[in-house]
């Protein structure tokens, strides 16, 4: 059975450029892929339908998805990828993608709250109004955390005045840290090889 992807738009340009140094590799690059609306996560009805429809169309097309969401994305997601007999990605979340077992060592640094590029890009649609977050709303939320960090995939340049903007309105600073792909390449090998075993 011919196989597709469907993944969340927040690590669109980390995946891309893991398909093409794929594609590189073994000279063809082949596999579908659907990217699916960052901001879907903060309606877990959205999120739901839109996974369903996509699976749904993916099924009907008879590809097996690849899921590359984390488990913890909607609390129904493994039993609705099931439902199509789907395979998901072993991480809790884009974070872990991305971390793996470093995030337990970050965990222990600072109370923090992650922000990849693709959530930089998108904090507007995800928080303002996704879910109606005023300033005032924003400082309560984030008001909990002693850093925000920020990961550096190195793919997609980090825009100066929208880390600046996303401080005025969480009023937590931010931190950068840059980080590698090796995990991410990991999950994704593991999804593409259909085998369970921690990266």
């Amino acid at each position: 059975m011919d196989r597709c992807l469907i993944c969340c738009a927040i690590l669109r340009p980390e995946l891309e450029h893991l398909f093409a140094e794929l594609a590189a590799d073994s000279g063809e690059d082949d596999l579908p892929r659907f990217y699916l609306e960052p901001a879907l996560h903060v309606d877990l009805d959205k999120l739901k339908q839109a996974l369903a429809s996509a699976l749904s169309a993916t099924a009907g097309e008879g590809k097996r998805p690849l899921i590359v969401y984390g488990r913890l994305c909607h609390p129904e997601i493994e039993s609705l990828v099931g439902e199509y007999g789907a395979k998901i990605s072993p991480a809790v979340n884009c974070i872990e993608l991305l971390l793996g077992e470093d995030m337990a060592a970050i965990e222990k640094e600072a109370k923090t709250f992650y922000l990849t590029p693709g959530w930089l890009e998108n904090w507007k649609q995800i928080f303002v109004e996704g879910l109606g977050w005023d300033s005032i709303d924003a400082r309560q939320n984030f008001g909990m955390y002693d850093r925000i960090l920020l990961l550096d995939t190195g793919i997609t340049p980090l825009d100066e005045e929208k880390i600046l903007e996303f401080f005025d309105y969480t009023q937590v600073p931010v931190e950068i840290r840059q980080v590698d792909l090796e995990n991410l390449r990991c999950n994704i090998r593991l999804l593409l090889e259909e085998v369970d075993k921690p990266c």
